[in-house]
């Protein structure tokens, strides 16, 4: 699990005079007729506008009753609803500052350059900004101390390579051009690394009073566009970490709208904990090495060899598959480590300075060395309601801390202090709950696609079971017949990356139609190959299940390698069953329907969109279940004969 730390920004302080929207400390009454009469005028002035969404309509209603009368609310919109105009409008005529906080990027960027200022061009008041994290700007004084020379240097004095080098300077030259500094406005692909080397994170930075580059700072002049703002965006991994901060981080509010609410659990039960690694330990020797010099030459070399010693034995334990708590080996090797951390960060408090280079290196080794020792703590001394576990990443075992149960934190500290309106195109029946809301009012508001005319859903007959011999060449053949029925245009979802990687490479010398795959380029620019190439397949795994907006030709098939259930031995789901009297209906259950959910409706986008949805899962079709799964999925005529689908998708 990807965790963002809740020290991931400096604290937000709000200006003395505040120069934007003056907002008011009553309660005011959003009155539901002008809203309507806003959301027509807007949509008719839409390309194509005028249609009538009686869903959206209701929901306009809705949340202007929820902040009329300070009531919580969550509401399932199904897709092509206009839940975010449904919400930006009463927002806007709220009259008070409205956080609005996204799961993903996208949704953030679109509302922020789209959709909120739609509504703004109907409501003069109305002033947007969009607030990220610190890493997500350019640092001007950062980039101001990179050498122009031929060879650049990290902070820990090893030499950029020369692709990484030259492509700073690309990021450099259009750091002259930008206005915002935002990493995601950068026209080409960025190395992680490359951006590493000119941006800080929070712990690294100066600080808007001591940094030279203070006054003409990008992340601190986000923060002054969003003071002056009242329809605020921001990513909900932002927004938890405002929460774990203590409300620090983002301008004062009443009202917060989180869209893509089905993730706000697993977002907040991980952001309200931290996350750790070994590698960390290796980086803060890295970068304090030359700063300290030879004197504390031997911590340094020791807290590599802690960190190696500590890798090893997470190795071993995960091996075991003993994935939460820690062995007597790591505990040994993590206090060890906080010791040693403990004392490198005394000894950089310590460091007589001679320039202001040097001050600036010494704040970016402190500031992250500081946050590293209070992880090592908190990993140490685990709370009542958190779960340590480890989680195998790319190049090493994680440690991770979440909290199991979010909800009483979130009614001691959260719901008291805003009104919220949560909404998403599918809603876990037991999310309120979960969240501790169980008084609020739930609302649902039914897509106004034609489903049954426009798509099929289909499970095979006679198909293998998954875990059954010959399942994963069942489903290569299946996806053969299917991609070539529908001429590419497939979107193939698959539950685990090696499989997807087995299938995909299966498929592809069987069809004549492009193969795209999940991680042979960034997530941005496969998305853009899939729409811009007709016949491509994409084969994806993870977060490809949501958040993709593919709507017309690019587009006729998806398919679903298996219900999306907890694999077995998920710590974080085995502690949240622990909790439960009845763990598959209110654990496993609304999870896996709501993530199908979400991977069906990736299909259909439009009002004109036709295709297919493939589940080649039989218990979809057969499981005492399926009834639960039907109740959260778009109402689509649903078909076991493949011949009637082979048809449907080469009619389409």
């Amino acid at each position: 699990m990807e965790s963002f730390d809740p020290d991931d920004d400096m604290p937000y302080v709000e200006p003395q005079d505040e120069a934007g929207i003056q907002l008011d400390e009553d309660v005011v009454e959003i009155d539901t007729d002008r809203a309507i009469e806003l959301l027509d005028r807007i949509t008719q002035d839409l390309p194509g506008g005028g249609e009538t969404r009686e869903g959206q309509r209701n929901m306009v209603r809705a949340v202007a009753k929820a902040f009329s009368r300070r009531e919580h609310l969550v509401v399932e919109a199904g897709t092509g609803v206009g839940k975010s105009l449904a919400y930006l409008i009463p927002a806007a005529m709220s009259g008070h500052r409205v956080v609005i906080a996204t799961a993903t990027k996208n949704l953030q960027d679109q509302l922020f350059s789209k959709d909120a200022p739609t509504v703004a061009q109907f409501s003069s008041k109305t002033k947007v900004a969009i607030l990220k994290g610190k890493q997500n700007y350019l640092c001007r004084n950062r980039a101001q101390s990179v050498s122009g020379g031929a060879q650049m240097s990290f902070d820990d004095g090893s030499d950029v390579p020369k692709g990484i080098a030259d492509q700073m300077r690309r990021i450099l030259a259009w750091s002259n051009e930008t206005t915002t500094g935002d990493v995601d406005e950068i026209p080409f692909e960025v190395d992680n690394r490359a951006w590493r080397g000119l941006s800080v994170t929070a712990q690294e930075c100066l600080g808007r009073a001591q940094c030279p580059q203070g006054g003409n700072c990008f992340a601190e002049l986000a923060k002054d566009r969003a003071a002056e703002s009242n329809l605020l965006i921001v990513n909900t991994h932002l927004y938890a970490a405002h929460l774990a901060s203590g409300s620090m981080l983002l301008p004062a509010h009443e009202y917060v709208v989180f869209d893509e609410a089905h993730d706000v659990l697993d977002i907040f039960a991980s952001l309200l904990g931290t996350s750790f690694s070994a590698q960390s330990l290796r980086a803060l020797s890295g970068v304090a090495r030359p700063l300290l010099g030879n004197d504390h030459l031997a911590k340094c070399l020791e807290l590599v060899a802690i960190a190696d010693r500590l890798s090893t034995s997470l190795e071993i334990q995960f091996d075991s598959n003993q994935l939460t708590g820690l062995s007597e080996d790591c505990a040994r090797e993590i206090t060890a480590a906080a010791s040693l951390v403990t004392q490198i960060i005394e000894a950089i408090r310590a460091m007589t300075i001679t320039d202001v280079n040097e001050e600036a290196r010494r704040i970016r080794t402190l500031g992250p060395a500081v946050h590293l020792g209070n992880d090592l703590a908190r990993i140490n001394s685990i709370k009542k309601g958190e779960l340590l576990f480890l989680v195998k990443r790319e190049r090493d075992i994680g440690i991770e801390i979440s909290l199991v149960d979010v909800g009483p934190r979130l009614h001691d500290d959260l719901w008291g202090s805003v009104t919220a309106v949560l909404t998403s195109a599918t809603i876990p029946d037991t999310l309120p709950k979960s969240l501790g809301l169980e008084d609020c009012v739930v609302e649902r508001f039914e897509s106004p696609f034609d489903y049954q005319e426009n798509s099929l859903l289909y499970v095979p007959e006679n198909f293998p079971g998954r875990n059954e011999d010959g399942a994963e060449a069942a489903i290569i053949e299946e996806l053969v017949e299917l991609i070539t029925a529908a001429k590419g245009r497939t979107l193939a979802l698959f539950t685990n990356r090696s499989v997807m990687n087995r299938v995909s490479e299966a498929v592809e010398k069987r069809i004549t139609t492009p193969v795209l795959v999940q991680g042979t380029l960034s997530r941005q620019r496969i998305i853009e190959q899939f729409r811009d190439i007709d016949a491509a397949s994409l084969f994806a795994v993870a977060s490809f299940w949501q958040g993709i907006d593919v709507p017309g030709d690019s587009l006729s098939l998806v398919t679903i390698d298996r219900l999306p259930f907890s694999v077995p031995g998920d710590p974080l789901a085995d502690a949240r069953r622990d909790l439960s009297t009845n763990p598959f209906m209110e654990v496993d259950l609304p999870r896996a329907s709501m993530l199908l959910a979400q991977g069906v409706g990736r299909l259909i986008r439009s009002k004109t969109d036709r295709g297919v949805v493939a589940v080649l899962d039989i218990r979809l079709a057969e499981a005492r279940y399926r009834s639960e799964m039907f109740k959260k999925l778009p109402p689509m005529k649903r078909t076991r004969d493949k011949q009637e689908v082979i048809t449907f998708l080469e009619s389409i």
